[in-house]
């Protein structure tokens, strides 16, 4: 199975994340598509992961893809799976005190407030305002 199932899909996908980059003022950041299949198992998946990204690292890599068809994914759901993944980079992890307790926390309040602003600043660009209503 060819590791690009369409070129044009991807180089698409590609071109919006720079433009997402551009409006939401994150420089340097670098799309990686997720590679899911296993090589020569028919069916195997590795994981069903929409994307990942590591803090301090500029790469950001994103399943352009469905799980089980290979179908390529709406612009509105790898949109908003960007801006998910580059709010991470915006409001990192951290740690938080609930009651007596130190809880470690990757999708804390912050950080669901910092995705919803990225979601209202690429539904006012008028490019990307299409894929997310």
């Amino acid at each position: 199975m060819a590791d690009i199932v369409d070129p044009r899909h991807e180089a698409y996908v590609e071109h919006l994340f720079q433009r997402t980059c551009r409006v939401l003022d994150m420089h340097g950041f670098e799309l990686r598509p997720l590679r899911r299949r296993v090589r020569g198992k028919k069916g195997s998946l590795r994981s069903y992961n929409q994307g990942y990204t590591r803090i301090g690292e500029k790469v950001v890599t994103i399943d352009l893809y469905t799980p089980q068809t290979m179908k390529p994914r709406k612009m509105g759901a790898v949109l908003r799976v960007i801006c998910h993944e580059l709010a991470h980079h915006q409001a990192p992890p951290g740690y938080f005190w609930k009651g007596w307790q130190r809880i470690h926390s990757a999708h804390h309040p912050k950080f669901w407030r910092q995705y919803k602003k990225n979601v209202l600043k690429i539904s006012k660009d008028e490019m990307l305002c299409e894929f997310v209503r």
